[in-house]
């Protein structure tokens, strides 16, 4: 099975940095955007299985880039990350597609096991459905 894809939609390089190192020391490939544009770009370009995006993003809301990226990605599993604790931009979040809000500094454990659990979900809703065996009727 070919490795995951995780689309990083960020502009801290620091936390750009990081997250591409852990994902890519546990097996996974990793493209990285800087901005809403690039973003977009690479989404009509690539296949990707997650995408984690900043709140903010060169000044653009992580909930635009959501939406622009589901018009690409219907089906998109999306982890939004952001600085500053609001239960109000979680909420929002969360109304807008994303699928889990992490607040930074990013765990790493925590991070990898949300993104092993997004893809077993999806492997899971990618398998065909076993057809129920019914019960012979007593005649």
């Amino acid at each position: 099975m070919p490795a995951a894809r995780i689309l990083i939609i960020e502009d801290e390089r620091q936390t750009v940095d990081s997250l591409r190192d852990l994902f890519e020391q546990h097996g996974y490939e990793t493209e990285v955007a800087l901005n809403k544009h690039v973003a977009l770009t690479i989404l009509q370009e690539r296949k990707m299985d997650v995408a984690i995006i900043s709140t903010i993003v060169q000044g653009v809301l992580g909930i635009e880039i959501l939406h622009d990226a589901r018009k690409i990605s219907t089906n998109l599993p999306v982890i939004m990350i952001s600085n500053q604790k609001s239960k109000r931009l979680e909420s929002a979040s969360i109304k807008a597609g994303a699928n889990v809000f992490i607040l930074k500094p990013l765990d790493n454990t925590f991070i990898l096991q949300t993104i092993e659990n997004i893809l077993k979900v999806r492997l899971a809703a990618a398998l065909p459905k076993k057809p129920k065996a019914h019960p012979k009727r007593k005649k």
